[in-house]
């Protein structure tokens, strides 16, 4: 096996300057992370996005040392076992045995956002619903993975480019972020047919409408991809409080120039507040390192209302 990762992380949640409550959660765990938002008017969304880190967060999944031993609750779990083989496949071009592990570590993954599902429809009937997306980061057969998921239009992106810090000396390898979930919602659709283009959707009057969301009777269907995990990688979860405020330039920039997640989180937060603060905003930063690390002693999550 390689040698052990870890994660350094720092989070904030706010209402922003023009909604009377938040509607946004977040939660993070020795292996995983997650930021949701959610919807369905003051206290119902509270309460979806409340109930869905929750379920998240006091799941066994993520603190079994053999995931395999999590029991699947989810009675017909419906697994496109193909589609998530293929994509395994392409990412990582592993053995063809490793790929079979990877899909029982997704199955479960999506057991426990089913888990949410039911949650929030026992609580809330239909009347609310959340986004929601994360990364588990977990060991199969020996390789360190993110398995990064979502539902709706909350996103997790990458830092691209040279490492935190380091001033970029390459022109072919710019300081960028990598989007690395697709936005479930009606103008992503419209964009991935051509309809519309990118700098179209940032300003289409529907822009905030949802295809699929937790809790509300309706499509759940969440898509999880499989990376690598290597020491040195940063990651973003974000609820669409940020992206609708703060270009993923400027995210970047911010995320590339600040060493610590925690005052990363923060500069951005302050940033998308500066710009209009028109949504709730939550966001989690989170860093691999080496579990040797001693920067490790560091990280912070905090919480503003």
């Amino acid at each position: 096996m390689s040698s052990s990762l870890a994660i350094r992380s720092g989070g904030v949640t706010d209402r922003g300057l023009r909604r009377e409550s938040n509607e946004d959660a977040l939660v993070v765990t020795d292996t995983m992370l997650a930021v949701a938002d959610g919807m369905g008017g003051h206290e119902a969304g509270e309460v979806a996005s409340a109930l869905c880190v929750s379920t998240l967060g006091s799941s066994e999944l993520f603190t079994l040392e053999n995931f395999m031993d999590y029991q699947i609750v989810e009675p017909e779990p419906g697994l496109d076992v193909s589609r998530f083989r293929a994509t395994i496949d392409r990412q990582l071009k592993l053995d063809p045995d490793v790929p079979n592990e990877a899909l029982g570590a997704v199955h479960r993954l999506r057991s426990v956002l089913w888990e949410a599902d039911q949650a929030i429809q026992a609580q809330c009937g239909t009347r609310a619903g959340t986004t929601v997306t994360g990364a588990w980061l977990v060991c199969i057969a020996g390789q360190w993975l993110w398995l990064i998921f979502n539902v709706g239009d909350s996103r997790t992106y990458e830092l691209t480019g040279p490492p935190v810090g380091e001033r970029p000396t390459d022109p072919e390898h710019p300081v960028g972020v990598a989007q690395l979930t697709v936005d479930h919602s009606e103008v992503q659709y419209l964009v991935s047919i051509g309809q519309l283009t990118p700098a179209q959707a940032l300003v289409h009057p529907r822009r905030n409408v949802i295809t699929r969301a937790l809790g509300t009777g309706q499509v759940w269907e969440p898509d999880v991809i499989v990376i690598p995990a290597r020491p040195g990688q940063r990651l973003l979860m974000c609820s669409d409080g940020l992206t609708g405020e703060l270009s993923p330039a400027h995210i970047a920039r911010v995320l590339h120039a600040v060493h610590h997640p925690k005052e990363a989180a923060d500069v951005l937060l302050q940033a998308a507040l500066r710009t209009g603060g028109r949504d709730n905003v939550t966001l989690i930063v989170a860093d691999v390192l080496q579990a040797d690390d001693p920067r490790l002693t560091t990280g912070t999550i905090n919480h503003i209302n």
